[in-house]
């Protein structure tokens, strides 16, 4: 090592006073060099001293052993602490589904109950109103009831009086109205609280069917309707082969009845025919109507109707084709 200028060369120079040299005297005032400074000097350590330092070992840090163990367990102790956060993720979510469950068994639960409250408040309503004496019948009323005798239909219907209007069957009401032969259909309305309506349509008679000294008034179906001692007005008297309500000729014949309008209804006297196809009637004033077929009844009423405006001379009118008719 090269050393610095100004620094004694010989060995002895190091020493005890090296390291703290006294005061040096002045230079002379008469010598030479006396007018020039001295060079700057310094101390520095000595071989032995920097051989003493480079041997002596560095003294450990307080806490760098501590933070060294730290920093080596730094792994483990975040595994740790992850593991530590996934079971609380999983508490956390076992404590939401618990939640969540136990939240809708208790919305099933008042849906239950919800349902099951009016299940039981219509069985009571239900029960009330079948068993209850609150409906049972009062009134019984019919309508429609013109040919049957209404005096003659109450004691029939009698039996329902008294009876919850849940519980009167339609069967039984059948039963009750089945011995008048004079209802063709019928109808039950329940009125709460006490009223049993029975709405009637009757049988129409549309032809008069001579037997013996009495007539027998029959509906289109052949049914029969009534009797009675005299001629009936309205109802045309059936000859020929109408005579029979199961031949196809009584069955023609009876269509067409129930299907004229009223005006013209009115003025029939007589039916005959000897088929479905030559159905002939018999008007008031003694003139006669070929009809056919029972087809295109409403033509041919209308065809019939402005020809017995136009010609009240003719005493026979065939309307049996309606584009064509014929009188004479």
């Amino acid at each position: 090592m090269r050393r610095p200028g100004g620094f004694d060369g010989g060995a002895g120079g190091l020493g005890g006073d090296a390291r703290n040299p006294g005061p040096k005297a002045g230079p002379d005032p008469g010598s030479a060099g006396a007018s020039e400074p001295d060079a700057p000097t310094s101390i520095a350590p000595g071989p032995g001293a920097l051989e003493s330092d480079a041997a002596e070992p560095e003294a450990p840090v307080p806490g760098a052993l501590e933070r060294r163990g730290k920093s080596a367990a730094d792994p483990v102790r975040a595994a740790r602490q992850r593991l530590k956060r996934a079971r609380r993720s999983v508490r956390d979510r076992e404590r939401r589904e618990r939640r969540r469950f136990t939240a809708h068994l208790r919305r099933r639960r008042v849906n239950w109950l919800v349902a099951g409250g009016a299940v039981a408040a219509l069985a009571v309503f239900v029960a009330v109103g079948v068993l209850s004496p609150l409906t049972a019948v009062r009134e019984i009323r019919v309508v429609g009831a013109s040919k049957i005798d209404p005096d003659a239909l109450q004691p029939a219907l009698e039996r329902f009086t008294g009876v919850p209007l849940a519980l009167v069957g339609d069967g039984e009401v059948h039963r009750a109205l089945e011995p008048f032969p004079l209802i063709q259909r019928y109808s039950i309305e329940r009125i709460p609280p006490h009223t049993l309506l029975i709405r009637i349509e009757e049988r129409d008679a549309v032809i008069a069917v001579k037997r013996g000294d009495r007539f027998e008034l029959r509906d289109p179906a052949g049914v029969l309707v009534d009797r009675t001692d005299g001629r009936p007005k309205g109802v045309p008297l059936a000859s020929g082969r109408v005579k029979d309500p199961s031949t196809p000729a009584f069955a023609a014949a009876a269509r067409i009845v129930r299907d004229l309008p009223d005006d013209i209804r009115r003025k029939l006297v007589g039916v005959s025919a000897s088929s479905a196809q030559d159905v002939t009637f018999e008007l008031t004033g003694g003139r006669s109507v070929v009809w056919g077929e029972p087809a295109e009844t409403q033509r041919k009423a209308v065809v019939l109707r402005a020809m017995l405006k136009s010609v009240k001379s003719a005493s026979r009118i065939d309307v049996s084709s309606p584009d064509t008719p014929v009188f004479t």
